[in-house]
């Protein structure tokens, strides 16, 4: 399972379209990928909080909320984003409703911002420039647009744009809602 998880990310990081084309190929069942990809994957992400806990500030109380946080913003921005989506490619791009599809899409998307998010836990404060590693994804949008989701040359800027505020922003407003439930958390 990890290796999997591990060769999916570097291949999506290093070349995203490639990894786009090895995904459309493979038959890969909806529980198959949510159990033994992207789950896993909120999780690890949820876990990396706690390396801040040597740190003489952070306390046991303080990483169990930046955990609860981390995982329900990719979790339900997962939820979100899929459905955002699939509305988006109906409304706007005459496609037929086919959430497994966008799910597999917006979850292999929403993997490299969790691995972005791991790195950030990791070493945090060390790497400043990691802040705007978030962006990169909307290159990782625009191979899946073309490899996977098939969208039209004409219409795909359009795709990239509206995917890329949908999957960037929809974890980050979550992660700012959870941060008002959970006051003295500070960000």
């Amino acid at each position: 399972m990890f290796k999997n998880i591990v060769s999916s990310l570097f291949a999506l990081v290093a070349a995203p379209g490639k990894a786009w084309q090895s995904i459309s190929s493979k038959e890969e069942s909806q529980a198959t990928f949510l159990n033994g990809y992207l789950y896993p994957i909120m999780g690890i992400t949820a876990l990396s909080v706690f390396v801040n806990l040597f740190n003489d500030q952070f306390t046991l109380e303080k990483a169990l909320k930046l955990m609860t946080i981390d995982f329900v913003k990719f979790f339900v921005g997962f939820y979100i984003a899929s459905f955002l989506i699939d509305e988006l490619l109906q409304k706007f791009f005459d496609r037929e409703k086919n959430p497994k599809q966008v799910q597999l899409f917006v979850g292999y998307t929403l993997s490299v911002y969790m691995l972005i998010t791991i790195f950030l836990n990791l070493f945090m404060g060390m790497f400043s420039f990691l802040r705007f590693a978030p962006l990169y994804i909307i290159y990782v949008i625009w191979e899946g647009s073309k490899y996977y989701m098939d969208i039209n040359e004409n219409k795909r800027l359009m795709f990239v744009v509206l995917s890329s505020l949908i999957l960037i922003f929809s974890p980050d407003i979550i992660e700012r809602f959870m941060f008002i439930l959970m006051p003295g958390l500070g960000n």
